[in-house]
């Protein structure tokens, strides 16, 4: 399939928000967002950012319109802090300038009072803390408390799995302009459209059919801008609806980097459980999902995770639970795979744990453990699966065992550099596990 945009992109004629033709009278923002990590905000002095030259306004608060709510799944994520701040580089005020530097220099003057709270960062301290975002959920198949009793090897880990940032090419950002009958236009760098216009309404306060959003395209979002777009959009919004005049903001790329949310880090406990001819018997997975400090999309992320926590094999007997913990980070969120390669690292954690142990290659426990038509997955569907057939097509053409001869050879021969193989198969769910926004 041919890219429409591609030579428009090579050309350097395509537009994203930040090429799109400012109105006369645009106006700058950027917010002061929170020092620390959590703790109770008491007080946000804006008076010395008041007095700078080019600044038309400081928005707290108290100053919405609308509802100070963010949130898409649940309702846990105020646009700007109010009573307490959740994570180093949450949203406290924002600063209205005639120039982006007049604003950036404003902001830099606001400062807040804050009693400094528990800090938590680890989702398993959370869990201790009984801080969770949703109820946990679950998956079981089979009975694997009576299967590990008959199984020959047992093998018990942990593994833990770090954020990814996202770094699309496009940096957040939104820019609103007022139309008639008090309505507005927001350019959005989103990937979601209808979450920006709902997100925008409930902060102004305006019925959804006065919010027009405009997308022409987006730097690569890699489910970073599935939510996280929201409040960027949101807060140009607020400073339309307060000033009347258009409002830009678009983040530098560290402070995207500081503010927004990433990859959900994972930590998880493993049971794996084998008979002597090397087929899993039973598993056991317990997931620490590290959310962040609100839900953005993390219960639906948290779901996939369990839908992909046998990966490509047929395990008849599975216990798996799944934990979505709150922490002190920004909020966690979207990112390709959306849960998926966090569940099937685990379980590929596992059966490299038990070839290390057994010393025999990892690849012969995958292989003897493929999915077949007729077999269960966790969450009762029953497969139709060519695993088999792909992993025999793969063998023939790449020959598995020559390549592992000629990197143990490769390594033998070499005191400093060395080689390894990985192979891995994947069954990775098309469904969503989210209702449509």
């Amino acid at each position: 399939m041919k890219n429409v945009d591609s030579k428009s992109h090579v050309r350097g004629e395509s537009v994203y928000l930040d090429d799109i033709p400012l109105i006369e009278g645009t106006l700058y923002a950027c917010v002061y967002d929170s020092p620390i990590a959590h703790g109770k905000l008491k007080s946000v002095d804006i008076s010395e950012a008041e007095k700078c030259a080019g600044v038309v306004k400081v928005i707290t608060a108290k100053d919405l319109i609308g509802e100070n709510e963010i949130g898409g799944i649940l309702h846990d994520e105020p646009l700007l802090a109010d009573a307490e701040v959740h994570f180093q580089g949450m949203p406290v005020a924002l600063v209205l300038a005639e120039t982006e530097e007049q604003a950036r220099h404003a902001a830099k003057l606001i400062t807040a009072e804050i009693e400094l709270l528990e800090i938590v960062t680890d989702p398993r301290i959370a869990f201790a803390n009984n801080d969770l975002i949703v109820p946990p959920k679950h998956f079981k198949l089979g009975d694997a408390a009576d299967a590990f009793k008959t199984s020959e090897y047992i093998f018990e880990g942990r593994a833990d799995v770090n954020g990814q940032e996202h770094l699309y090419i496009e940096t957040q950002g939104a820019y609103c302009v007022p139309t008639e009958q008090n309505g507005m236009r927001v350019y959005s760098s989103t990937q979601g459209p209808t979450a920006v216009q709902r997100c925008v309404a409930g902060v102004t306060g305006l019925p959804m059919h006065r919010i027009e959003v405009d997308v022409t395209r987006l730097g690569g979002g890699f489910g970073g801008k599935e939510d996280q777009a929201n409040a960027w959009a949101a807060l140009c919004a607020v400073g339309t609806q307060l000033t009347r005049r258009p409002v830009k903001y678009a983040l530098h790329r560290m402070e995207d980097m500081r503010m927004t949310g990433k990859r959900h880090p994972y930590s998880a406990d493993y049971r794996i459980g084998l008979d002597k001819d090397l087929k899993i018997a039973a598993y056991q997975v317990t997931f620490y999902q590290n959310a962040g400090a609100s839900a953005d999309l993390s219960p639906p992320v948290l779901e996939r995770t369990l839908f992909h926590s046998t990966n490509a094999y047929f395990i008849p007997n599975v216990t798996a639970t799944a934990y979505s913990c709150r922490t002190n980070l920004p909020p966690n969120t979207a990112f390709r795979g959306f849960g998926g390669p966090q569940g099937m690292f685990v379980v590929e954690s596992a059966i490299a744990h038990a070839a290390e142990k057994l010393g025999v290659s990892a690849s012969e426990i995958q292989r003897k453990n493929l999915i077949n038509d007729g077999d269960k997955f966790p969450y009762g569907q029953i497969a139709e699966s060519e695993a088999v057939t792909s992993w025999t097509q793969a063998d023939e053409k790449f020959d598995f065992a020559r390549i592992q001869k000629e990197t143990d050879e490769f390594n033998r021969n070499n005191k400093f550099v060395k080689k390894g193989v990985a192979i891995q198969p994947v069954c990775f769910g098309i469904s969503f596990t989210k209702t449509p926004m």
